[in-house]
């Protein structure tokens, strides 16, 4: 694999999760192993679930709000509210013109809501004809990046990937592609999810939830545990504003980090769920290989760390093979929960503020650790360090895996 031929720079970021939208309540948040902030569900309780917690986006998603006129704001569910909510303080922050932009964001799945209001209706109905005329652009699979596209006014190229809780580094890959081929100038890229009781039924039935503290909600996210039971999903956004590094000094904009390099690998293990250690491995040394880098050089790894039994200790026996000695590690899902397709661009920005700020997020509630880990920890205290390379990685059911090398300015 031949190192990236590109610069590509970091312009704009804006993230939103259930600890709200404010960028410096959420780094402090980070940086001292606070939040964890989760709901107990009404409509879990309703259906007798196992798991009765979800991180919810606290903050208002009015057209006022966002910025939205009504006629676009009827075609956008709440995925794609939060989505805008996120890239608003991207391209804010990056000050470009979202006419100039292209697009790539999308989420797992199109606005369940809606879905499940054409069954309502037609159960009550019995006809086809009551059915509102806005539902399509709600319900299709690239209503993220459609509405954003629409709203924000964006004439560049636009799409959503699928690829489960991989979709948010995919699409920054993605995006980065774009920029390389000469596609695309400037691009707003990113993942979105939102709670909806399908989701949280299908993987309540999986028992991929923790069950075992719905009156705990402060450890119930608790990656590299010993007594790890599970993740919490939650709800999320990552939006990230990436250009040519040259046209971004070219136009005096202040570069915020650097996308170094990628990798992608899928399991081929035969088995849609189950961790394989082999898909991690490939997928990060081909990034640290696409950045033109070795491992030695990686000062930190944001973790897929989601807290489930098999997935912590897999992704730690990846780390082992690829690094050899310990590398600093840590899950920001500890703090806020698993938000699924948003995981892979919320988590690369919150590397990204690890870069700038110089410090490393501890995993909150990981002590004592799987004594697995014993020899290779993870963080567990707020520390300050230096870092200019990190890597993040994604995995998503499927065996679909990503890791982005992350640069300092």
């Amino acid at each position: 694999m031949r190192p990236l031929q590109t610069p590509i720079a970091i312009t704009g970021t804006g993230a939103c999760c259930n600890l709200g939208s404010d960028q410096e309540s959420l780094k402090t948040a980070l940086r001292t192993g606070s939040g964890s902030d989760f709901t107990r569900m009404e409509l879990a309780e309703q259906y007798s679930a196992r798991c009765l917690l979800a991180g919810v986006y606290p903050d208002d998603l009015s057209d006022e709000t966002l910025g939205t006129d009504r006629r676009a704001g009827r075609f956008m569910g709440r995925a794609s509210r939060i989505a805008m909510a996120a890239a608003r303080l991207a391209i804010a922050q990056a000050d470009v013109d979202p006419k100039r932009i292209a697009v790539v964001f999308g989420s797992g799945a199109g606005d369940v809501d809606t879905h499940m209001d054409i069954q309502s209706r037609l159960e009550k109905t019995g006809t086809m004809r009551r059915i509102k005329p806005t539902v399509i652009p709600r319900i299709m699979s690239s209503t993220v990046s459609a509405n954003l596209v629409n709203a924000l006014g964006a004439t560049g190229p636009s799409v959503s990937a699928a690829a489960a809780c991989a979709g948010g580094a995919w699409h920054l890959a993605i995006a980065a592609m774009l920029l390389e081929t000469g596609h695309a100038d400037i691009v707003l890229a990113g993942g979105v999810e939102c709670w909806d009781p399908h989701f949280h039924a299908g993987f309540d039935s999986m028992r991929a939830y923790n069950s075992t503290d719905n009156d705990s909600p402060a450890r119930a996210s608790r990656p590299y545990a010993a007594d790890r039971a599970g993740f919490i999903m939650a709800e999320g956004a990552g939006a990230v504003v990436l250009e040519r590094a040259e046209d971004a000094v070219a136009r005096g904009a202040a570069i915020r980090g650097r996308l170094l390099g990628w990798g992608m690998s899928s399991d081929g293990s035969g088995d849609m769920v189950a961790p394989d250690p082999q898909g991690p491995i490939r997928a990060m040394r081909q990034a640290i290989a696409h950045a033109g880098l070795t491992p030695d050089v990686i000062e930190y790894v944001n973790t897929h760390g989601t807290s489930t039994p098999a997935g912590d200790v897999a992704e730690v026996r990846a780390l082992r093979e690829v690094f050899g000695a310990p590398v600093p590690y840590s899950s920001t899902k500890s703090t806020t929960g698993h938000t699924i397709s948003a995981a892979g661009s919320l988590e690369a920005i919150f590397t990204w503020w690890m870069l700038e700020g110089g410090w490393l997020a501890p995993s909150v509630n990981a002590a004592p650790i799987d004594p697995e880990l014993h020899d290779f920890p993870p963080v567990l205290e707020p520390t300050d360090s230096n870092l200019t390379v990190a890597l993040s990685n994604s995995f998503g059911f499927g065996g679909t895996n990503v890791s982005l090398v992350l640069g300092r300015a």
